[in-house]
Parts: C-alpha cells; sequence; structure tokens
C-alpha cells in the first residue's frame, strides 16, 4: 500500500533563486543518506529531451507515453499534464522526501522565498507557509518578526535542510 509522502514547496516570485535551493537542499539532504525527489513546475511549454536523440524520435512519434532506461536511469516522458499529487504519490516508495519547486497554490507546507520588500505581498497569497528564507538581513527580521515563523538566511542551506529533516520527522 502506497503511503504520502513527505514534501515541502519552495516557492517564490521568478528568479528568486527556487531552483538554487531547490538543488542545494536536495544534495545535502542525499549526502545524509535520504532519499530526496524533486518536482518542479514550469508554468511555460518546455522540451524536456534533446532534438535528434532516440528518446525524442520516440516522443515525437505520437506516444503518449515514453520510457527511456539505461543500466543507472530510467527517464519517464508522458504527453499531459500531472497533478503534483499524482506526482508525489509515486514518488511514495521511492523517497524519503520530496522538495517542490513551486506549484504555489497547492496545500503542502511550503518555504517562501522574499529577495525584496516588493515581494512581500506573496506571504498573503500562500496557505501552509512553514518557514521563510531571504537574502536581506533587514528583510529576515522583518519577515521573522512580523509572520512568526522560522526564517533563514538563503545562503545558510545546510540549517534549512535541517528544518526540513525536523518538519518532515526524518
Amino acid at each position: 500500500m502506497r503511503h504520502m509522502v513527505p514534501a515541502v514547496q519552495i516557492v517564490g516570485y521568478k528568479n528568486t533563486g527556487k531552483t538554487t535551493l531547490v538543488c542545494r537542499l536536495a544534495e545535502q539532504l542525499a549526502e545524509r543518506g535520504f532519499r530526496i525527489g524533486t518536482v518542479k513546475h514550469d508554468g511555460h511549454d518546455f522540451e524536456p529531451d534533446v532534438p535528434g536523440t532516440d528518446s525524442w524520435k520516440h516522443r515525437r512519434s505520437g506516444a503518449a507515453v515514453t520510457a527511456v532506461v539505461s543500466d543507472r536511469r530510467t527517464a519517464w516522458f508522458e504527453e499531459r499534464s500531472s497533478e503534483l499529487s499524482e506526482l508525489l504519490t509515486r514518488m511514495a516508495d521511492r523517497v524519503d522526501l520530496v522538495i517542490v519547486e513551486g506549484w504555489k497554490r497547492e496545500r503542502y507546507p511550503k518555504l517562501a522565498l522574499v529577495q525584496t520588500e516588493d515581494q512581500l505581498p506573496l506571504l498573503n497569497e500562500l496557505e501552509y507557509v512553514v518557514g521563510t528564507a531571504s537574502w536581506d538581513a533587514s528583510l529576515r527580521d522583518r519577515l521573522a518578526r512580523e509572520s512568526g515563523l522560522p526564517t533563514f538566511d538563503f545562503d545558510d542551506s545546510m540549517r534549512i535542510a535541517a528544518f526540513l529533516r525536523e518538519y518532515a520527522s526524518l
């Protein structure tokens, strides 16, 4: 029977460092022996495979699902959108924690990245924010004071990773 895997979302406006932080956290947690899954929401129609490769040719042939398998890796492409909950269910037996980039409106715990004061309204748009992070020390102080949430220096990914481990009971 599949269970729901712990997940935390890293959310923020465009170019606030979401991908950078997700990758740092995944790396640090994996180095500590945790199996980490990551999911990225892309608001654009992206091309996940290099044109001209065999997997690209398979996908372009009209296949609804394409899998590419080697001795070390499996890649799975589906020509449809997926709900975040479906992706988390598929990862449940494979990982200890999923770090999700984006999907601001989903109902999972969130770490909100706030780079500048004009991005503060983001906190009013979100549900389930469990922490915040910023580069700016005075903004971090304001975030901590006004939100009452744990607030981190964006560059202190070790502390953020420790918070996520504790939050997710890992």
